[in-house]
Order: C-alpha cells, then sequence, then structure tokens
C-alpha cells in the first residue's frame, strides 16, 4: 500500500471490524487542513489469526499498559555514562569498543590512503545522491537474504543514532504519539521516544529468545519496534515470532521498525535475516556496517524501506543531520563490496575463538548459548560489582541476577574476568566440586551451532 504524507489524518486505533479509509502511518492533527496529498487504498479486513509455536503464547488484544520500565531502563544507562567517563573507572566489561586482526584488511586501500586521493573533498558527498552505493546496499541485502531489494529501497545514512531519530521525528511529525514495542530496544530509542513525548507500549513479557516470551499484539493498526537479534545475548528473534508478527502485519496493515543494528554477524555461517521476510510494504529494517565489522570509527548505517516511503524518509534525514564526510562515504563503498565478495567469516570466527578462551577459563559461572554478534550474556564467578557492566536493568529484564553483558572483542574486559580464576587452566569447581561453569541452557554457549568457516 502507499504511505502518504497529509495533515487530515484519521486516528489508527479504529478496531479492525471497521472499514476505513486511512492516509498514511499517522494519527491526524484536528482542524488541520489538508494537504491535497494522494491518500492510500481502503484497508480491507483479512482473516484473523497469528501462527504460534509449542511454549510461546501469542494472541492479539488491547496491548499491555504502558508502564515507565523502558525510561527507568534508560536512566540506568544515563548513571553507568557518567561512571564510565570518569577516569580511573572501573573496567567495563560492556564496553562498546572493541578490536580485532582484521581491521586493516576490511579496509582495504582506506587503510593506507587519504581521502584526497580517493574522492573529490572539495565537495560534499552527497551520500543519498549516490545512486551507485544504493544499488551496492541493495544487491548485497538481495545476496544475503534472497529478497528483491533496489535502489528504491535504500536510505543510506551515517550511523544508527542518526537512523533512529529520524525515524522518532517522523513518528513525531506524523502526528505519533504511542508506539508499540518488544523488549528490549536501544537505550538511545528510549531517549528520543522520551523527549519527543512518545509513549512506548509493551506488547511481550520477556525476551523473544526465551521460553515464557508470551507476545499479545493489539488488535489495531500501528508501530511496532522490534530489535534482531537481543544483542545483548548475541540471540536471534526466533522464526516463529517473527511468522506471528508478519500474520499480524498482514491483519492490520501496521508498520514494523526492525533495529537490525547487530544483524550479519551468525556464528553459524547461514546467509540471511529471518527479519527480511516481514512484508516489505509494511517494514523498516535498519542495519550497520561499523557493527557487522566491527570498526566503529566511521559511520555508517543504512534503512531498508517501502519504496513509497523512501523519498520521505531520504528528506527528513537530511534536513536533521546534513552530509556525512567523504570518509564515511567511503566506508559505505567498501563496506558493501566487502560484504558481497568475502563476507566478514574471519571475524566472526576470532569471535568465537574469544569466546572458547573465556569460557575455557572458568571466569563465569553461567551463560546464555550465543547464536550471533559479538555480546556474551553470562554471571562471573565473582560479584559483578567489582566492575562497571550493565546487568538485567539495563535490557528491561528480570530473573538473571548477576548475569552481565560482555563484549567479546575487548580484550582488556577478558583478560579482567580471567585475572579472577587462580589457575586459569584448570576447571572451576564449586565448594561441594561440583563444575562451577556450565551453559543456561545445559550446554556450552554456541554448542549445537556449527562452527562458520573462515579464514583465520
Amino acid at each position: 500500500m502507499a504511505y502518504a504524507r497529509c495533515w487530515d489524518r484519521p486516528a489508527l486505533t479504529a478496531p479492525l471490524s471497521v472499514r476505513v479509509v486511512r492516509v498514511g502511518m499517522a494519527h491526524c492533527r484536528p482542524g488541520a487542513r489538508p494537504t491535497g496529498r494522494p491518500r492510500c487504498p481502503v484497508l480491507g479486513r483479512q482473516p484473523a489469526g497469528f501462527p504460534a509455536a509449542p511454549g510461546r503464547r501469542m494472541q492479539t488484544g488491547p496491548g499491555r499498559t504502558a508502564g515507565p520500565s523502558l525510561f527507568r531502563m534508560l536512566e540506568w544507562h544515563e548513571h553507568i555514562e557518567a561512571e564510565r567517563q570518569q577516569p580511573g573507572a572501573r573496567v567495563f566489561l560492556s564496553d562498546y569498543n572493541g578490536g580485532h586482526p582484521y581491521v586493516e584488511r576490511y579496509l582495504g586501500e582506506l587503510a593506507h590512503t587519504a581521502p584526497r586521493h580517493l574522492a573529490d573533498i572539495t565537495r560534499y558527498s552527497g551520500l543519498d545522491e549516490d545512486l551507485k552505493l544504493r544499488s551496492k546496499i541493495a544487491a548485497m541485502h538481495e545476496r544475503y537474504d534472497g529478497v528483491a531489494y533496489g535502489e528504491r529501497n535504500v536510505v543510506p545514512a551515517g550511523g544508527s543514532s542518526s537512523v533512529l531519530g529520524t525515524f522518532v521525528t517522523w513518528l513525531a511529525v506524523n502526528g505519533h504519539r504511542r508506539v508499540h514495542y518488544v523488549a528490549p530496544v536501544y537505550y538511545k530509542l528510549a531517549y528520543l521516544l522520551r523527549e519527543f513525548g512518545i509513549e512506548p507500549v509493551p506488547v511481550a513479557s520477556g525476551h523473544a529468545y526465551q521460553s515464557e516470551f508470551d507476545l499479545s499484539l493489539p488488535d489495531e493498526r500501528t508501530v511496532l519496534v522490534l530489535t534482531d537479534p537481543v544483542w545483548y545475548a548475541g540471540r536471534r528473534v526466533p522464526v516463529d515470532v517473527l511468522d506471528a508478527i508478519a500474520a499480524w502485519q498482514q491483519t492490520t496493515g501496521s508498520l514494523v521498525f526492525i533495529d537490525g543494528t547487530f544483524q550479519y554477524m551468525p556464528w553459524d555461517g547461514r546467509l540471511g535475516e529471518a527479519s527480511a521476510r516481514l512484508p516489505a510494504e509494511h517494514t523498516l529494517r535498519m542495519v550497520c556496517p561499523t557493527k557487522y565489522l566491527s570498526i566503529h570509527g566511521y559511520r555508517c548505517a543504512h534503512l531498508l524501506v517501502p519504496a513509497a516511503l523512501r523519498q520521505e524518509l531520504a528528506d527528513l534525514h537530511i534536513n536533521l543531520h546534513g552530509d556525512i564526510s567523504v570518509s564515511d562515504r567511503l566506508f559505505a563503498h567498501r563496506a558493501a563490496d566487502l560484504m558481497s565478495r568475502h563476507g566478514n567469516e574471519g571475524l566472526v570466527g576470532h569471535i568465537r575463538d574469544n569466546h572458547a578462551r573465556l569460557i575455557a577459563s572458568g571466569a563465569l559461572a553461567a551463560w546464555t548459548p550465543v547464536e550471533t554478534g559479538f555480546f556474551l550474556f553470562g554471571r562471573p564467578r565473582v560479584p559483578h560489582r567489582w566492575f562497571l557492566a550493565l546487568d538485567e536493568r539495563y535490557f528491561e529484564l528480570e530473573g538473571h541476577p548477576g548475569y552481565v553483558r560482555i563484549n567479546l572483542l575487548n580484550p582488556t574486559a577478558i583478560e579482567a574476568l580471567a585475572a579472577t580464576v587462580s589457575d586459569r587452566g584448570a576447571s572451576v569447581t564449586s565448594g561441594n566440586g561440583g563444575f562451577l561453569g556450565h551453559s543456561e541452557s545445559g550446554a556450552g554457549a554456541g554448542e549445537g551451532v556449527p562452527t562458520s568457516p573462515h579464514s583465520g
């Protein structure tokens, strides 16, 4: 369906049994005059019903009562940010930064060649005008996801934070005062929602990878925000959850925003992201090359969008943030070329090696299995107050006392944890002689996940 901007828009809260004409994805501004822009087609009611997998209860309903938990989570982040930046702060196990031996290889000529030798630095970089870049990004996603993308589905940008800013601004200028979400979401999104006065309404208890996850989607046309993967634990959103959301989108015409910042780092080497299969005409998906290459000094991200929304979002983005540097544009090209030709298997293999070394050290008492990305959620043997770390409070999670997010690409964090074990090469036993280190699932983290071949 076509989404169009219009100042005179009916609300999106009509029940599904009512057949209404709606324009765009936003609430109306009462008393405002229409712009004369085209209206979208009449929404027809589709058969109700959502697929559900055994062990998960998925239902439609009025949605859960909005609570302040998301903003409490944001306050915790603001506190830890203040401490993290103090001189002499505790070792930050959950650090955002890290390193790996593939940086120079991934950068190619960018590693040693000044930007002025690769592009005209007297001109603005014109990121969105770069049709070649947009086409490269579309081709990369078509190769990995098996979904037909074109340059009209791509909004290139300078980092995930700027994309989140554009998305929330778009919600605000189109009259949205409420969005639904599946926890966890990134704290910067929480910040933007709070500052724009947009109410976040949770629609699930638990997190998508947990067996007790309970999804209750609203019987209304709305906007749903979802993060895939659940980055702090390195876990994908299960396919059955995404299938339920896709069916709900088709029934209600709702728009889903996927924060895919940490996508394209699978430990099993399989290409593609399941969230790419959500209805393209009702889905926005954010992807971040600086994350899947773990080179954070550049600013690079992009948004995959319905073609009907591309120009509107691109115009808003450039007017909010301006253009990026020539260096960042060159990196965006390099990232797209690298992923299309070679991929990032070497980086993923390095992450897995670091994970194996940390587990073997005996520094963790328990951990959750990892499927993707470079974070591990585990419980150190020593009290985690010894370190600066993000625990369950930072992700709207309960039932995991002592667990913290650990950056597997941060050598300082890994070494600090290993130093808590007197005999690093030996298994650590509890007071009753039992083995202390174990996966939460009863298997080693990553066990059952085939090793991805990598060049080493």
